[in-house]
């Protein structure tokens, strides 16, 4: 591998996935945050984690209500989960998923992808939104699995 390459887990893998998958059912042509977080909240180890913490409903608002707008940055595209379709990151979860890519090691994983939305949300009232009243207390939760 390329040493600027970083290896994605198999458990970041499967919430992209998820997230596509949420992002296509819910109508949009891009992967929006609120995507992001429905497929944290699906994700087997992470959901159970911060389940009680995130507002699912207004998550659920988010994603239907996402724009369909072309990001305006180069982005990445991942398969749903049937792998059927494919949808790109709109520039809002390329700026999260790039995030958690720094703060990856060797392997970034699904919680990098938490402590990304985490630190982003602290700075932006529509993620905190997302995350909902204690974004710390969703690091924590993520932190605590391993």
């Amino acid at each position: 591998m390329d040493s600027d390459q970083l290896a994605l887990d198999a458990d970041l893998i499967g919430v992209m996935r998820a997230a596509v998958t949420s992002a296509l059912e819910n109508g949009t042509t891009f992967v929006a945050p609120a995507h992001v977080v429905l497929g944290l909240l699906a994700d087997p180890r992470i959901g159970p984690a911060i389940a009680a913490l995130i507002p699912r409903e207004r998550v659920r608002q988010a994603a239907a209500d996402a724009q369909q707008e072309l990001p305006e940055v180069d982005t990445v595209a991942f398969l749903s989960r049937d792998g059927a379709e494919s949808l790109y990151l709109d520039a809002d979860a390329f700026r999260i998923f790039v995030e958690g890519a720094r703060r990856a090691g060797g392997t970034y994983r699904a919680k990098h992808l938490v402590f990304a939305l985490t630190a982003e949300a602290v700075k932006e009232r529509e993620l905190l939104e997302l995350v909902g009243r204690d974004p710390q207390g969703v690091t924590k939760a993520v932190d605590a699995l391993d």
